[in-house]
């Protein structure tokens, strides 16, 4: 049976986020999911399987409902059974999509007040390319843009890889990442078959959220690291918003969205001008998207299937950029630049873009950041961006 518990307010919100858990949330609010009533089959067709989830979930709850010696038990009362999921990067990779439906399912609220982090010991670090490396992977990027008249983005990640003196404290983790970022989207969903290895992050940039036929995408591109000092940092978000650079990043990505969309909407709103978006470490360029869906039948997960990947993660055109990328990058991204959210069984829900964010096995990280690479882009300032990136699970760990 699914069942759906009260929420849970304040900064014990997550205190019984337990191993094999699941956790994603969005403007304050989060969905903590607990075990599996129905899961994917491995390399399903990720829109059929989650359709066949939820109708069998529903019919689930229909019939626990309808049962006599079932009445009044949590999950009865007619809320419709919900999806939580994370797609890879590539859908060819070896990386499967990971589709769920919990058996219980809590709301629960931003925690508030924490103490400061503690920090954790390293005992291995590695980065993977090094500085060296990735500065050059990214000249190799500029000159395949130079070259190719065709290619116009190419976002290059480099990850981190951390051993540490002990275990992470997991809900702890996740309740600093949700508190630095309470209106993005903080998440935790198991990727191995005991519950102990995960993948999680806080991200800031919502893929897509559908509501009815009401669609909202908020791309976010172009890059700038904030400061302590209000005055350097209004300048800093100042020179994000004026630069060329960063302009042209963001109208790719604009650009690629639109033409996914448009043809699945009745209506589409699109500002001329990007706006500012902030984080606790960074200042971005984003756009908020809005329209109307021409088909109702047409749900979140279709909708984030539709738009990923995003050239804010991968590049444009998509075929080619990813085709550079896997020359490019010297690792398999996995889930890092995937889509994690929920879905139910009405065809609401959000997707965010998978960044800001690390797999756990055990006492090992692997954190993972891009960038995005235009012309104009300098490979020590794009190497620097990255590391800002990775500053989001850094600091959730209290590691400076």
């Amino acid at each position: 049976m699914l069942a759906r518990t009260p929420s849970d307010p304040g900064a014990g919100a997550l205190a019984g986020f337990q191993p094999g858990d699941s956790l994603f949330t969005a403007q304050g609010r989060g969905f903590h999911g607990r075990g599996c009533l129905l899961q994917a089959t491995p390399r399903e067709d990720v829109g059929a399987c989650a359709a066949r989830l939820l109708t069998q979930a529903a019919e689930q709850c229909a019939a626990d409902a309808a049962a006599p010696d079932k009445a009044g038990l949590p999950g009865t009362d007619g809320a419709r059974p919900l999806l939580l999921g994370l797609l890879p990067y590539d859908p060819a990779g070896p990386a499967p999509a990971l589709l769920r439906v919990p058996r219980t399912l809590r709301r629960i609220h931003a925690p508030h007040d924490l103490p400061p982090a503690h920090g954790i010991a390293i005992l291995q670090r590695r980065e993977y390319p090094d500085q060296a490396g990735y500065e050059g992977s990214v000249r190799a990027a500029l000159e395949r843009l130079d070259r190719d008249d065709g290619l116009r983005k190419l976002v290059l990640s480099r990850t981190l890889e951390l051993e540490l003196e002990r275990p992470l404290d997991l809900p702890e983790v996740l309740a600093r990442l949700w508190q630095a970022s309470p209106h993005g989207h903080t998440y935790a969903l198991p990727v191995s078959e005991h519950g102990q290895d995960y993948f999680l992050g806080a991200s800031p940039e919502l893929l897509v959220r559908r509501e009815g036929r009401r669609v909202r995408v908020h791309p976010l591109a172009g890059t700038a690291a904030r400061h302590p000092d209000a005055a350097e940092d209004a300048r800093i978000a100042q020179a994000l918003l004026d630069s060329p650079k960063d302009r042209l990043e963001h109208a790719v990505v604009v650009e690629a969205i639109e033409a996914a969309l448009r043809p699945l909407c009745r209506t589409l709103n699109i500002p001329a001008q990007p706006g500012l978006t902030s984080t606790a470490r960074l200042w971005h360029l984003g756009t908020l998207i809005e329209g109307e869906l021409a088909d109702p039948a047409i749900s979140a997960l279709d909708l984030a299937i539709a738009l990923h990947p995003t050239p804010a993660v991968c590049g444009l055109p998509t075929a080619d950029a990813r085709h550079a990328i896997s020359a490019l990058e010297p690792f398999e991204r996995g889930y890092f630049a995937g889509a994690v959210g929920w879905c139910d069984a009405a065809g609401d829900g959000a997707w965010a873009v998978a960044i800001r964010c690390a797999q756990i096995h055990g006492r090992r990280l692997t954190l993972s950041a891009g960038a995005g690479i235009v012309p104009g882009s300098v490979p020590a300032l794009e190497y620097q961006e990255t590391g800002n990136k990775l500053r989001t699970v850094l600091d959730a760990l209290g590691i400076r």
